[in-house]
């Protein structure tokens, strides 16, 4: 990978030295004279990928999806911090919705541009789902019924499942004009996504059309979507959306919060199931994963197992103890940053595997499986279980011989933890269920897509002990027995746009991170952790 170094950045301001007194009022001090597509792209896609991970999605999305704790007694495991959360609702509706609107404007209807405005469309949908996905209704429509959030207007909250509607919609014109690029212009050296390759754009806007279609499977609601897109989506292991890190830029990814401030850990729950040992899904055997994805600590742990992860449920007075307990933070699992097959490996010289995911293969498969289970779609809906499996495993080959690396899971080993797999199921909640756990593992570590996942499904689920419920404190954001389901919205909204603020979230201090998004598994009530999930197949 190329460095990053985007010629733009000396003309802009730069997000973190402005004040945000408005949630709508652009900061970066992009023009149309001072910029050109390729250079504002290159920041979007690397500044909303990177500007403050740990506070926006490593303190919050990673915890919640089961895939890293927290250590140091920062938070209880459900608390939220609003000067940390708020950080991505804050820049994208500063800054990443105006470079959207800049290039979109640069673009305009010229012919040549038409890729470059399609991709750009494209990475704009994934950053609305992390708004909408987190937080649930938000500025999008404005007064004519268009979206037009980002152009410096305070906006009302349009509702969820209608901004889904307009995504999706603007995702299918996406793939349109990334079906005939003849004459197309590129982003030169900033594409960092997929280095101009417009079939992975198209490819990509498809499977983002599937998951969006999945959100509100129960209803049915975009099941023709979903059918068009399954035909032309992600379909070799080499498909992979996601963004190299480069670790001689500053940032807060990993490389950070694991090796050089010892702040994040391996969750429990997700090493049980690496281990073959979690007791709701227990296989017998190591998932083949573990070596690339972990490794083991480096000192010996009471328990007899330095692969243990690290356990969350704790408040910060008893932090210390459990540690203690278990031999000292080094005695836990890492993750694999040290060689070259490492899925998080990176060193100061180069940009290698550390890299921020956004959606595979295997993604586009799980989805097929599922909708192959709901009828949407002809097939198998265990064959296509087992083959995204084996994709996934198939991808981390892909993943870490790009520096170095070896080919990794064999397919002899693939197979055989395939074998070992308690049964599909027999009904088809059983079969979901199956299809949401192996799913969940397989999208790590993008917690985002995976906490909403959960929350869609209740896979994993709490019931039957696949997750672990945590110690909720009296400063958590739910009720003892309840599932967190979203982040609360900013305390600057409430400052300057209180009264577009949905009604049932007026008061900013209740439990309202309990409370579902329109497409959670109990719509917008609250879902408990006792309770067996039930989704009506």
């Amino acid at each position: 990978m190329k460095k990053f170094i985007i010629p733009v950045l000396t003309l802009l301001t730069l997000a973190s030295c402005a004040k945000f007194d408005e949630m709508n009022k652009p900061t970066t001090g992009l023009t149309m004279d001072s910029a050109q597509p390729m250079y504002v792209f290159g920041r979007t896609l690397y500044n909303g990928s990177s500007n403050d991970h740990q506070r926006n999605f490593n303190l919050n999305d990673d915890m919640y999806a089961h895939y890293f704790a927290q250590g140091l007694g920062w938070t209880d495991f459900w608390r939220y911090n609003a000067g940390w959360g708020d950080i991505f609702w804050r820049d994208f509706y500063t800054d990443r919705l105006q470079e959207y609107w800049l290039i979109d404007e640069i673009c305009g209807d010229e012919d040549h541009y038409k890729c470059i405005k399609a991709a750009n469309d494209v990475w704009n949908v994934v950053l609305w789902l992390r708004v909408i996905d987190r937080h649930g209704d938000a500025p999008y429509f404005d007064e004519e019924g268009k979206f037009g959030a980002g152009k410096g207007t305070t906006l009302p909250y349009s509702k969820v499942e209608d901004i889904y509607a307009d995504l999706i919609k603007r995702l299918q014109a996406d793939v349109t004009l990334l079906s005939n690029t003849s004459g197309a212009w590129d982003f030169g050296a900033y594409d960092f996504l997929f280095n101009n390759d417009w079939n992975q754009w198209k490819k990509f806007a498809n499977t983002l059309i599937m998951r969006l279609s999945m959100r509100f499977a129960q209803a049915g609601t975009f099941k023709s979507a979903f059918t068009a897109a399954a035909n032309d989506c992600f379909n070799s292991p080499s498909d992979y959306a996601r963004i190299s890190c480069d670790t001689g830029v500053w940032g807060d990814y990993y490389d950070r919060t694991f090796n050089d401030w010892s702040n994040t850990f391996t969750n429990c729950d997700f090493m049980d199931m690496m281990n073959g040992t979690n007791k709701g899904y227990a296989t017998g055997v190591i998932d083949p994963r573990r070596a690339f994805f972990f490794l083991p600590g480096t000192e010996a742990a009471e328990t007899g197992s330095n692969w243990d992860g690290y356990p969350f449920d704790y408040t910060a007075d008893t932090e210390s103890g459990i540690v203690k307990a278990h031999g000292g933070n080094k005695s836990f699992a890492r993750l694999n940053m040290y060689e070259t097959n490492g899925f998080f490996h990176y060193s100061g010289a180069g940009n290698e595997n550390l890299s921020w995911c956004y959606s595979s293969y295997s993604e586009a498969l799980f989805l097929k499986a599922e909708g192959a289970l709901r009828g949407w779609i002809s097939g198998s809906a265990e064959d296509f279980f087992k083959q995204a499996i084996k994709a996934s495993m198939d991808e981390i080959g892909v993943f870490v011989t790009r520096s170095g690396g070896k080919a990794t899971i064999s397919e002899a080993d693939a197979n055989a933890y395939i074998a070992a797999l308690p049964a599909f199921g027999a009904s088809k909640e059983q079969q979901l269920r199956s299809i949401m756990i192996q799913k969940w593992i397989a999208l790590y570590p993008n917690s985002v897509e995976a906490w909403a996942e959960q929350r869609r499904t209740g896979y994993p689920d709490y019931a039957s002990h696949v997750l672990t419920y945590p110690a909720v404190s009296a400063s958590s954001g739910v009720s003892v027995g309840n599932i967190i389901q979203r982040i609360p919205y900013p305390q600057n909204e409430y400052n300057t746009n209180a009264g577009n603020i949905p009604s049932e979230f007026s008061d900013y201090n209740a439990k309202n991170m309990e409370k579902g998004i329109s497409w959670s598994l109990n719509g917008t009530g609250t879902q408990s952790a006792t309770a067996a999930p039930n989704n009506k197949l």
